[in-house]
C-alpha cells in the first residue's frame, strides 16, 4: 500500500545531485540518493521525485527561486547556504558523517605524515568546503592557500592518492565505509588519519515556494521508517553508524 493516494497527476519533484559518493556518484552503481528516491516513488502516490545531475558549484543556485530543482538531499547547510542569500528549509538532520585525510600507505609512513601540508599536493573537489587550518574553506579558497588539484570527483581523489599523482586528499568516512569490499578501490592501501578533519550533519534541504516542503518530506521519511525501509538503505551501504534518523523510534 502507498503512503498517500491522489486521484490527480503526480507533482514532479527535482532532486538536485552532485558527485558526493556515497549519497551520489554517478561513478558507482549505485548511492543513497538514488535508491532514496527510488523508495519514495514506490511508496507514495502524491509526487515523483526525479534526479537533476549539477555541478557542485551551482548547489545554492539550484534551490534558488528560478533553480532547476526543488530539494537536495544529504547536505549540511554549513556548506555555504547562510552565505548564498537562497531561502530554504530542512528536515531534522538525517547522517552524522565525519572527514578526515588520508595518504597512499607506505614503508615508514606514519600519521606525522599528515602533520603539515609543505611540499605536498593536496588534492580536493571543485565546489566542495575543507576544514583545514581552523577554517572552514570553499575549494577556491584552499586553492589559493594550499599546493591543490581540484577534480571533479572525490573517486577521483582516492585514486590519485593510490597512483601517487597526488600527496593526499580528504575522505569522508561514509565514502571508506560502503567501499569496504569493493573491488573499485582498495581501502586498504590507504593511510587514514587519526584526526578528524570535520564533523557534520546531513539534512535534506528544500528550498523555498517549491513543489514539497521539508514537513511533507519529513513525514514521508517517517513512513518508510515505519515500514523499515530506511534501516535497510543505510544497511545496505554498511553506513549503519553514522544514522541518527530512526524513524521507527522518532514520535
Amino acid at each position: 500500500m502507498g503512503l498517500s493516494c491522489s486521484a490527480t497527476a503526480k507533482v514532479p519533484v527535482y532532486v538536485a545531485a552532485y558527485d558526493y559518493p556515497p549519497y551520489f556518484s554517478a561513478v558507482l552503481q549505485t548511492d543513497l540518493t538514488r535508491e532514496l528516491i527510488t523508495l519514495l516513488n514506490e511508496h507514495q502516490d502524491s509526487y515523483v521525485f526525479r534526479i537533476q545531475v549539477i555541478p557542485p558549484t551551482n548547489r545554492h543556485k539550484a534551490l534558488s527561486t528560478k533553480g532547476c530543482c526543488d530539494v537536495i538531499f544529504f547536505e549540511s547547510p554549513l556548506w555555504g547556504w547562510k552565505k548564498s542569500g537562497v531561502g530554504f528549509q530542512e528536515t531534522i538532520p538525517l547522517v552524522k558523517g565525519n572527514e578526515r585525510l588520508v595518504a597512499l600507505k607506505k614503508t615508514g609512513r606514519d600519521q606525522s605524515f599528515f602533520d603539515t601540508f609543505d611540499g605536498k599536493t593536496l588534492g580536493g573537489v571543485k565546489g566542495y568546503h575543507y576544514l583545514l587550518g581552523g577554517e572552514l574553506l570553499a575549494s577556491d579558497e584552499v586553492e589559493e592557500k594550499y599546493t591543490t588539484y581540484l577534480a571533479d570527483s572525490r573517486m577521483t581523489n582516492l585514486q590519485m592518492v593510490l597512483g601517487g599523482r597526488i600527496d593526499l586528499t580528504i575522505i569522508n568516512d561514509e565514502l571508506l565505509a560502503a567501499l569496504k569490499g569493493s573491488n573499485q578501490i582498495n581501502v586498504g592501501s590507504l593511510l587514514l588519519s587519526e584526526k578528524v578533519s570535520l564533523e557534520y550533519k546531513l539534512h535534506l534541504l528544500v528550498g523555498d515556494n517549491k513543489n514539497i516542503s521539508a514537513d511533507t518530506l519529513q513525514r514521508l521519511l517517517r513512513e518508510l521508517g515505519r515500514q523499515g525501509e530506511f534501516e535497510i538503505l543505510f544497511r545496505r551501504f554498511n553506513m549503519e553508524r553514522f544514522q541518527i534518523y530512526r524513524p521507527t523510534t522518532t514520535r
